[in-house]
């Protein structure tokens, strides 16, 4: 009695089937369905189509909702009824290995949310990165303005929204070293909890003991 051999692929078949994953992982559209897409995301009236598995494969939030006796789990559509759309194909294109963009700071208020919601806990630590690279005292060769201070506030509401500790304190870290004229009338330093405002003077009246 003979055993069956597994069919042999050609020469070609190898190669088309490694061009054919080659090019859908180097060029990947999520606002078309493909032969790779098994789901749809429904987001502002209109639909991202994607792996399912990728979607289970990078948040294990979701991945539990697949798994469990949740009825997303025998679905084809997954409403974001309060998404937007493009924070969503942001974040896809952040996590999918066809396109895994690097997280720019303008992108941070895009994917963090995400981020945070869905348990990806490495597109969190890109998120943290990039946070703490802004409040980086190298990136104000010409001193800190109001502007600059502004734009630390928006960093640090976002760290407390989300308890990234390590943002926090290299936020008070670097506005406890800067004139409290230049931030005492922004609104954005206003909507900074009141915590962190009280560990900015306690590190300002540190710095003018050390001084003494």
């Amino acid at each position: 009695m003979f055993t069956t051999l597994p069919e042999q692929r050609s020469d070609s078949e190898q190669s088309e089937k490694s061009s054919s994953c080659s090019e859908h992982l180097q060029d990947v559209d999520f606002t078309r369905k493909s032969r790779w897409t098994d789901f749809e995301l429904e987001v502002e009236g209109k639909s991202l189509y994607v792996p399912k598995s990728h979607l289970a494969m990078v948040s294990p939030v979701l991945w539990m909702m697949f798994k469990s006796d949740f009825k997303e789990k025998d679905a084809d559509v997954l409403p974001l009824p309060d998404k937007k759309y493009e924070d969503v194909l942001t974040f896809l294109k952040c996590t999918h290995p066809g396109d895994l963009i690097k997280v720019a700071y303008n992108m941070v208020p895009k994917v963090l949310p995400l981020a945070h919601e869905y348990q990806v806990k490495w597109l969190l630590n890109d998120c943290t990165i990039v946070m703490m690279s802004e409040l980086d005292v190298s990136r104000c060769p010409n001193g800190v303005t109001a502007e600059i201070v502004r734009k630390y506030c928006r960093i640090c509401i976002m760290a407390e929204k989300y308890d990234l500790k390590s943002v926090i304190s290299k936020f008070i870290q670097r506005v406890s070293s800067v004139g409290y004229r230049i931030y005492q009338d922004l609104t954005e330093f206003k909507q900074v909890s009141l915590e962190v405002r009280y560990s900015i003077v306690c590190g300002r009246l540190g710095s003018i003991d050390n001084k003494m």
